[in-house]
């Protein structure tokens, strides 16, 4: 099916683009995941960065050859080996970056009253609307719908039917409640996070940081709302309100709005909303926290009271494995990503 092959270059681009566009994302204070000074990152950083996306360039066009022939599961090999990229580049960095000038700032005040935008929350609220009009649509359909529905749809576009029963009937949206769920326990946490501040820039990186909130959950938001749509046109599909055919292009034509709106919103957001930061410069000294960063992708710091913390090489939030709430929270994740395969399958 055309879908298949749509989905899969649509992933590799956008994974592709936020590996690119990684060393312009991130603080004036950072380069592929390890601290360094404006004037390392200015000078010999730039050599850096060209050769990380000399290997970006390598890895990619070796992973599309391998795509030909092992399909999705090349996405996984593509991931892991763009991981190791980033470790590598990052040891590079700390190992030509030298001494780092420590920080000497004793206090500064910052503006803790202005909360956070309240708007932020309706993408979100708009795809639960969306789930809940398909249920009801659902219901009012179902003694119409015929006694055999699509179940399943094979890669050279082969249907599979199974007998209409309730729970055949409503399984893709019980998978979307499911989702949805998670997006929203997701934006919960984000919300309550507390705001970081980096002593380097400690004004500016608070309100950088508030923004970035902001900027995640209507993230989060757009990428339920494709999520729900997507979850709504499956549902279309096996009540065979609509073919196969109308299924694919509509699938095609959220994947490519969502791939644009998500990557210009990560691009406008930065790591740690690098991008709302300006022209700002590092005064006096590095924040001191790379030891913390395994590889720059785990975060291990059980004096952090936060669970949820920016992702070091990404747009996003990582969990702080130095908290067994965290590891607990791991786990259900891993859960529920589990349940949805059973009841996806079942």
């Amino acid at each position: 099916m055309i879908i298949i092959n749509v989905v899969l270059y649509v992933i590799f681009a956008f994974i592709f683009l936020n590996y690119w566009l990684l060393p312009k994302l991130q603080p004036p204070d950072l380069l592929i995941g390890a601290r360094v000074t404006e004037d390392f990152k200015k000078e010999k950083g730039k050599e850096i960065i060209k050769g990380y996306r000399l290997s970006l360039l390598g890895v990619t066009a070796l992973s599309l050859i391998v795509s030909y022939f092992l399909g999705f599961f090349s996405v996984l090999i593509y991931s892991i080996l763009l991981i190791i990229i980033v470790i590598y580049w990052r040891k590079v960095v700390i190992k030509s970056r030298g001494t780092l000038p420590t920080i000497t700032i004793r206090y500064f005040i910052v503006d803790t009253e202005r909360k956070i935008n309240r708007s932020v929350i309706i993408p979100l609220s708009v795809a639960w609307i969306i789930f809940v009009s398909t249920m009801i649509f659902g219901l009012v359909f179902y003694s119409s719908a015929p006694q055999l529905i699509p179940y399943h749809v094979s890669g050279n576009g082969y249907v599979s039917y199974v007998l209409k029963t309730p729970l055949n009937y409503y399984r893709v949206e019980i998978v979307n409640a499911i989702v949805l769920t998670l997006f929203t326990l997701l934006g919960t946490l984000v919300v309550r996070t507390s705001n970081l501040v980096n002593p380097s820039y400690p004004k500016e990186s608070y309100v950088a940081f508030k923004k970035f909130k902001e900027g995640i959950m209507i993230l989060l938001g757009i990428v339920s709302i494709f999520v729900s749509l997507t979850f709504t046109s499956v549902s279309l599909f096996v009540w065979t309100i609509i073919t196969s055919y109308q299924f694919e292009i509509i699938i095609t034509t959220f994947l490519s709005l969502m791939f644009v709106l998500i990557s210009s919103l990560i691009i406008r957001i930065g790591v740690e909303g690098a991008s709302y930061l300006g022209e700002v410069k590092v005064s006096e000294g590095v924040l001191m926290d790379d030891k913390y960063w395994k590889g720059g992708i785990i975060y291990v710091n059980p004096k952090d009271p936060r669970i949820w913390v920016p992702k070091r090489n990404g747009v996003g939030y990582t969990l702080n494995f130095g908290h067994i709430t965290s590891i607990l929270i791991f786990l259900s994740i891993i859960f529920f990503a589990l349940l949805i395969v059973v009841i996806a399958v079942k």
